[in-house]
């Protein structure tokens, strides 16, 4: 399974990586880390996600540690990650990114 960042997806990204590195030193690694941790997941079996609310086709991962889910379009062998969203800000701001 291949796994591709839209491009405003990487953005949200790593502004919250440099948002968390700002509040402490090593937070904003220990969020790409989280990320990686839910890109693999993907990797191993993205059929497995639920869809997002009542979305008929983006799929979410919910990170651990931080208050983020990935929201992924799933197309045969690729998972495209259209948001990286802050579970308390705008919940469907992304929506635009999948039409």
């Amino acid at each position: 399974m291949t796994v591709h960042f839209e491009h405003d997806a990487e953005l949200e990204m790593l502004e919250a990586a440099r948002h968390y590195e700002d509040q402490q030193s090593g937070l904003g690694s220990d969020f790409l880390d989280e990320v990686e941790f839910g890109l693999e997941q993907i990797r191993a079996g993205s059929e497995r996600f639920g869809f997002y609310r009542r979305s008929k086709f983006v799929r979410s991962v919910r990170l651990e540690r931080f208050p983020y889910r990935l929201l992924f379009v799933l197309e045969a062998e690729l998972a495209t990650v259209v948001a990286v969203m802050h579970l308390h800000r705008r919940p469907d701001y992304w929506k635009r990114r999948t039409k």
